[in-house]
């Protein structure tokens, strides 16, 4: 271990604030009237930081490094020996020593890591593989700032407020703008997996982790190695009870139910508390799952919180209680459902629980996307191409026309793509261009410079129509790489901490989808089911509640009637997107040329884009 200095969060908190601020540049650039916690000054170059007390930082030195660790380090003891969460910052420190740079690798959890190499005066910010830890920067003044709550940075001295119009055009156009991109102009979050180096006003970027490198070969796992899946599984969910008491949001899912019961068995191993299951219970019979979510916690012995829906949402319902969550978000809340897992998590945290597990992950590394058709097709593998339809209309059950449908759309129309790009590459792809942008709402970015800079950007969402490795292995590299999925795993962080508690997620962790990732598609689905790893094991040890032919349960009719029964009502309160068209984002003359706006969810473009327009509207509005 380091024998560094060593300081730790003033307060014992149940809970901790975001709000801290990392300060670095030269020494007049940063000397402003707030009164720095601590302070950091080498010749002509200073690091401050505020907000220290309350948070969940802690610090480490040496004559070399300043380290600043936020988040959780879930292998803490793996590291070394006896080590307890109070030293991460001299765990990380003393792996700077050894390795420099490539220390970052080493570690597991939700974190960001902010390092000041004094002998090269630059200053690193590392975010965890997955991106669970927010962690986000902006210039000005001639310094750099760094926090994990981005209305802290446009606070300071020469940050603009101004929105990032064209991120939020592209949010409405369902293009997701690039990972690195916030709805603040000048505001950049570091990209997961990733080291950012700031040195004078340059930067420069470096992943130390990526998976799935493009053209690299898959080493595909033979059957006799799945045990390593089980092996790493059982440490992915060790890892997460190095937090504290543990609570589970138990849905009737698979990935849920193994969750809980290697958490449990461990728990009762170790001598911990039995888990807290978390569950909700919807109304209609084709979303409730509390037969399977009852049958689970008593079997495993679990207390459980089984929360009506209606109840969960509360009085004003979920789409108003969304909004009002969103407007205090640090960016948009994208997640509609956050009202009732508030709900569950406030439960929990008042049962004295540290953690919240959930089965996340689990759709992204166990299941067989739907592309693998259009790989199967250009190898003429017909035979594979029934089993995998086969497999999908068990485990989905979905009907010959969703069927043939699925088969256009991630078969014949990819492999057609890959044609017509063979053939003629620079003119299709003016086509597939040409196509997008036509796909664009006429009331969004009616602002010619938003409409531009859209248009410059639009290549960013054109998937290779060519990907090399194949689809299925294009489609793998996106479950970890969409900006959507660091969104939702930010948002899942923001609502453990209202609670003083930890979101953590076993599919997520790093050794597992390395491993996962390396399974061939043919034995995910061996049984003819999908996510054959986990049924495998869980239909003997839960025996008598049918898991052995459990299929996906869709809550997506549902969002639909919500929206269809709330969304006008809250859109007629705002009086309409008058912030979003201020700003030139969108055109409220468009949307209300062709009768009523708040009573046609259709005429927005379905309840998704809806949402999207609430959301930044009621966000924005708030930053006014």
């Amino acid at each position: 271990m380091s024998t560094a200095v060593e300081r730790q969060t003033a307060e014992a908190a149940a809970t901790w604030h975001a709000e801290w601020v990392v300060g670095f540049g030269p020494r007049l650039a940063v000397a402003t009237d707030e009164a720095w916690d601590r302070q950091w000054t080498v010749g002509d170059q200073r690091l401050t930081l505020s907000g220290l007390a309350g948070s969940d930082v802690s610090l480490a030195e040496d004559s070399r490094y300043v380290v600043l660790f936020t988040g959780l380090l879930t292998n803490v003891a793996e590291l070394h020996r006896g080590a307890a969460q109070s030293q991460a910052a001299s765990l990380v420190l003393a792996l700077l020593q050894q390795k420099g740079s490539d220390a970052f690798a080493d570690l597991r959890g939700p974190f960001a890591v902010v390092v000041w190499d004094r002998d090269r005066n630059e200053l690193q910010i590392a975010r965890d593989q997955v991106g669970l830890q927010p962690i986000y920067y902006a210039r000005g003044a001639g310094t750099w700032w760094v926090s994990p709550w981005p209305d802290a940075l446009v606070s300071r001295p020469g940050v603009s407020r101004d929105p990032d119009v064209v991120a939020m055009a592209e949010w409405l156009c369902g293009w997701f703008p690039a990972v690195e991109d916030t709805t603040y102009r000048e505001v950049k979050r570091v990209a997961p997996g990733s080291v950012l180096t700031l040195k004078g006003a340059t930067t420069s970027l470096r992943k130390y982790w990526d998976p799935f490198p493009e053209g690299a070969d898959v080493s595909w796992l033979r059957e006799g190695e799945l045990d390593q899946f089980d092996e790493l599984f059982l440490t992915a969910v060790a890892r997460t009870l190095e937090g504290g008491a543990p609570s589970i949001f138990l849905s009737g899912g698979l990935d849920s139910i193994a969750v809980a019961v290697t958490a449990s068995d461990l728990a009762a191993a170790r001598g911990l508390e039995p888990l807290l299951a978390l569950s909700l219970e919807f109304p209609d019979e084709v979303s409730n799952e509390a037969p399977i979510q009852t049958g689970v916690a008593r079997q495993l012995g679990l207390e459980q919180e089984l929360v009506p829906f209606v109840e969960a949402i509360g009085p004003r319902g979920m789409v108003a209680e969304a909004l009002a969550l969103s407007a205090d978000w640090p960016q948009p809340m994208w997640n509609i459902w956050t009202p009732a897992y508030m709900t569950l998590a406030r439960r929990a945290a008042g049962r004295g629980r540290q953690l919240i597990l959930t089965g996340r992950g689990g759709d992204e590394w166990l299941t067989i996307s739907p592309y693998l058709i259009a790989d199967l097709m250009l190898r003429g593998n017909i035979a594979g191409i029934v089993r995998l339809l086969r497999m999908r209309r068990r485990s989905n059950k979905l009907t010959w026309r969703h069927t043939m449908r699925l088969v256009w759309l991630t078969g014949c129309r990819p492999v057609a793509s890959a044609t017509l790009d063979f053939l003629a590459p620079r003119l299709w792809h003016q086509r597939r261009r040409r196509r997008l942008l036509s796909e664009r709402p006429d009331w969004v970015a009616p602002d010619p410079a938003i409409r531009k800079a859209m248009d410059e950007r639009v290549d960013r969402f054109i998937d290779p129509a060519r990907p090399v490795g194949g689809f299925y292995q294009r489609e793998g590299r996106a479950a970890l790489r969409h900006p959507a999925i660091t969104h939702d795993m930010e948002e899942t962080q923001e609502l453990g901490r209202r609670h003083g508690m930890r979101m953590l997620h076993p599919f997520w962790d790093v050794d597992l989808i390395e491993l996962a990732h390396r399974v061939p598609p043919r034995l995910l689905m061996k049984d003819g089911r999908s996510k054959y790893l986990l049924r495998r094991r869980l239909a003997t040890r839960l025996p008598g509640l049918g898991l052995e032919h459990r299929g996906k349960v869709s809550a997506a009719h549902v969002f639909k009637g919500i929206m269809q029964r709330e969304a006008p009502a809250a859109m007629a309160r705002l009086g309409g997107p008058k912030a979003l068209t201020r700003l030139g984002v969108v055109r409220m003359a468009d949307i209300e040329s062709e009768g009523h706006p708040y009573h046609s969810l259709g005429r927005w473009g379905g309840s998704g884009r809806y949402w999207t327009v609430l959301n930044l509207e009621t966000w924005v509005r708030r930053r006014s």
